[in-house]
């Protein structure tokens, strides 16, 4: 089964030949973008592929596309506001790198092996990224930094990851 992943919202159209600007919530913008590459829209259950003819970075997340199904403003106006998707492809990551939404839900041990929480978001900081961490003990959440110095193992088979604890992290 293939699994998609967000990578953009639609915002508005641009012009009158089908050009729309988008939202970019992927790094890969560069590589998901390029010209021939498919993003798919849902409806409904199913996922309806786009071919991307064109692309330009606008500043920030900030992208303009346009589809090969799509040269009219009035074809593609149904998509505004929509979140269009891409087929996860983990070649585009390096070793110990992971997708952000393989990481939700895996549960959280310490080197001792006890069981700390359940990740329930990624979030950047403009400091660093961190996991949230929703507690198995008490109401709340904490959060741990992702680096080397704290997470120590992730095994998305098995569906944990081992951090180093120090006091006060989890407080």
């Amino acid at each position: 089964m293939d699994k998609y992943l967000l990578v953009c919202k639609v915002l508005k159209t641009i012009g009158l030949k089908g050009e729309m600007k988008v939202y970019t919530y992927s790094t890969f913008s560069d590589i998901r973008y390029k010209k021939g590459n498919k993003l798919y829209y849902k409806n409904g259950d199913e996922y309806v592929p786009l071919t991307i003819t064109t692309h330009s970075f606008k500043g920030g997340n900030i992208d303009s596309l346009s589809f090969k199904e799509y040269n009219d403003i009035n074809q593609i106006s149904f998509l505004i506001g929509k979140e269009l998707f891409a087929l996860k492809d983990t070649k585009l990551l390096s070793k110990d790198e992971y997708y952000y939404d393989d990481l939700i839900g895996l549960k959280i041990m310490s080197e001792e092996e006890k069981e700390l929480g359940t990740v329930t978001s990624v979030e950047e900081f403009p400091a660093q990224i961190t996991l949230k961490i929703l507690k198995n003990s008490a109401k709340g959440h904490f959060f741990i930094p992702f680096n080397d110095f704290f997470v120590k193992e992730i095994n998305l088979e098995q569906g944990y990851i081992k951090i180093h604890l120090i006091e006060g992290l989890t407080d």
